[in-house]
């Protein structure tokens, strides 16, 4: 039994979600032979863990919390050639590895592939159709998020199967399946808050900021950086982003560990962008959550809007709204943390997934 998993390098939240349905995977099928396809982020995620191969992907330019249409054509305007070349890059690389499944996520290469290889493709990612059409009907959607929701329909429509990883618990749907969000460790794995904080050298329980892996979030670290000099008594630590800045010195910055659900496990409130990834584990962990979503950026608004009632969320990003924000924040913990207790979210979307994934690999 062979699986390619296709992942994008934008961001590490697709690769360490991909990653924990790897590993279930190998649980339920340990003579599973496992290969991915990724680039930048991914990529380099992947590549000391199973065979890897590198294709070309998209490129999301920008640090200023908004998605530039002019910007991403012009960094991604080669990709239609790109796609076809990478298709072919993976089949040469893969020669002696052709895949009985391939599982992707907003890639086209994947399903590129197995229309060559007369394979099925199975699509895992957080955008979800019908959420879109009632946030559409409430809230006022520019082109730029129709252009992108479009794109993502039209992705699910050249699938065999999509998964879409969701906050809400959804009623099966004639074209997607609903899983429970995917988290690689839940809290009761991991060991005490008391021993956490021994082994991570923490006397204070932090704040967390997370960038993710593109850099959109640098304005949002930038003015927490400001505003942690006015709250000496906190402790904040960074992870993400390509930051280049002198920090306070109550600031800590970690690029990225694999031990992140660690420190979340420990923390005493998320201030993040809205990635499902970071959102989901923050849920499961029963954290308090600042929530910035990308401007124009479909999926983040939408994982936003499904949590509105659970966390805080601003669309400005300014940083007199930052400072703003964060002193209210730091009064509603309290709040926030049994809000995000009621909420009642379940992390076990990657037995889930392999589960189907199985069904479908026996047909």
């Amino acid at each position: 039994m062979k699986i390619l998993f296709v992942v994008t390098g934008i961001g590490y939240g697709d690769a360490i979600r991909e990653h924990a349905n790897i590993l279930a995977f190998k649980k339920m099928f340990p003579s599973a032979r496992i290969m991915v396809a990724g680039y930048d982020n991914s990529y380099d995620y992947f590549k000391n863990k199973y065979d890897t191969i590198h294709v070309p992907g998209y490129k999301l330019p920008g640090s200023a919390m908004k998605i530039s249409v002019v910007r991403f054509a012009l960094k991604n305007i080669f990709l239609p050639a790109f796609w076809f070349l990478g298709t072919l890059k993976v089949r040469l690389h893969a020669h002696n590895f052709i895949p009985d499944l391939i599982v992707s996520d907003f890639e086209p290469i994947g399903i590129s592939l197995a229309r060559v290889l007369g394979k099925k493709c199975v699509v895992v990612f957080g955008f979800d159709p019908l959420l879109y059409r009632e946030y559409a009907q409430k809230n006022k959607v520019n082109y730029k998020m129709k252009v992108e929701a479009k794109y993502f329909e039209k992705l699910y429509d050249q699938a065999d199967v999509v998964l879409i990883p969701s906050f809400r618990r959804e009623k099966k749907h004639i074209l997607y399946s609903y899983v429970p969000p995917v988290v690689r460790t839940l809290p009761e794995q991991l060991p005490s808050e008391q021993q956490l904080m021994k082994e991570l050298k923490l006397k204070n329980k932090p704040f967390l900021i997370m960038l993710g892996g593109s850099n959109f979030g640098t304005k949002l670290a930038k003015s927490m950086n400001v505003i942690a000099r006015e709250y000496p008594q906190e402790n904040f630590i960074i992870f993400g982003g390509d930051l280049d800045i002198s920090l306070a010195k109550n600031v800590r910055y970690i690029h990225f560990t694999p031990d992140f659900l660690k420190y979340l496990k420990v923390c005493k409130g998320v201030i993040t962008l809205a990635g499902q990834k970071t959102l989901s584990e923050a849920g499961i962990y029963k954290k308090p959550v600042l929530c910035y979503p990308i401007q124009d950026h479909i999926e983040q608004i939408l994982n936003a809007y499904a949590l509105r009632n659970s966390i805080m969320v601003s669309h400005d990003s300014s940083s007199k709204a930052v400072a703003k924000n964060f002193a209210s924040f730091i009064q509603r913990l309290p709040e926030l943390e049994k809000k995000m207790k009621e909420l009642d979210m379940h992390g076990d979307g990657s037995q889930q997934i392999v589960q189907i994934l199985g069904s479908i690999l026996k047909k």
